[in-house]
């Protein structure tokens, strides 16, 4: 990338990081319905196997491998019916910006309650820790002589707390949860993460032999639980979208999260192995700016003894 394509992009960035992203939000994933204890602790289903999922993103490549944001998440989860319990782990890395980074690391625990034959209710807890990194040396200031500048990079490791819900059936699943719990009230900064309170509702409908169509829609809100005593900016996230599976072994999704983006996505799954790849294209506020949103995804089930 030459100087000038770099001074022309990059501030464009850092004001669109400073508006419209302002909240610190988590990391949105066009495949998160696939794996979501990150985001909701409640949902570990009641297989027995360890299934295993990985995505790495990449958001805006156009402006370089080096400037662009890149995200990591890993999910680890199995059940024990003896004791209708679910465990697992969830890490993610986020960069927001290149300036901006987060690492969350949390345990998560799910009680399931079987209600009625292919129903059941799963509740939820996650507890860890996310740490908020700043590093001024990369950002770009308007006035690099301002005496509030950090002279170095500042970090905040906070404890991180999580709850949620999910009722599922062979055709719907409904869930919520709440996520930073433990910064109810507080002020959000650069190193303090806000509560995110998400919704969601997926649906599977057959439509002839071999063929499912599974239209979902999801809701965030970000901050509204941190006001207490401060002024802060609240932001709500709303995504639609639907995936058409062909004999449980591929599919092909479209998805469009208001404002801000339209997803496709595709992949495959053989035997105990899931591949997925999404593209983003960017629309509404962020139209202006490199639209080559990628998305990695690989997960896997390791079968247990039983």
């Amino acid at each position: 990338m030459n100087a000038m394509k770099k001074h022309i992009i990059l501030p464009a960035l850092f004001l669109l990081v400073c508006s419209s992203l302002f909240a610190q939000s988590d990391f949105r994933l066009t495949e998160q319905l696939f794996s979501r204890i990150n985001q909701n602790p409640a949902a570990i289903g009641n297989n027995e196997k360890i299934q295993i999922f990985n995505v790495n993103r990449i958001q805006w490549a156009g402006i370089g491998f080096d400037e662009a944001p890149k995200s990591t998440l890993i999910n680890v989860h199995s059940y024990c019916d003896k004791i209708q319990s679910g465990f697992g782990l969830s890490l993610s890395y986020d960069e927001l910006g290149i300036a901006n980074s987060t690492l969350n690391a949390k345990l998560a625990y799910a009680y399931n309650i079987d209600l009625w034959d292919g129903g059941l209710l799963s509740l939820g807890l996650s507890a860890g820790v996310i740490n908020k990194t700043f590093d001024p040396a990369k950002h770009i200031w308007v006035d690099p002589t301002d005496p509030t500048i950090p002279e170095e990079s500042i970090s905040k490791t906070n404890f991180d707390l999580d709850f949620g819900f999910e009722l599922s059936t062979r055709y719907l699943l409904v869930g919520a949860s709440g996520t930073h719990l433990s910064n109810i009230g507080e002020e959000v900064s650069t190193l303090v993460a806000p509560t995110h309170i998400n919704a969601y509702v997926r649906g599977l409908v057959p439509v002839v032999d071999k063929i499912d169509i599974a239209p979902a829609l999801l809701y965030t809100n970000i901050g509204s639980l941190n006001q207490g005593n401060y002024s802060v900016a609240t932001t709500n996230v709303l995504e639609v979208n639907a995936t058409g599976f062909y004999d449980n072994k591929y599919w092909f999704g479209l998805g469009y999260r208001f404002n801000s983006a339209l997803a496709f996505s595709a992949g495959l799954e053989w035997n105990f192995l899931r591949l997925g790849y999404s593209y983003e294209l960017s629309v509404g506020d962020v139209a202006n700016l490199s639209s080559s949103t990628h998305e990695l995804m690989l997960s896997f089930i390791i079968p247990t003894k039983k």
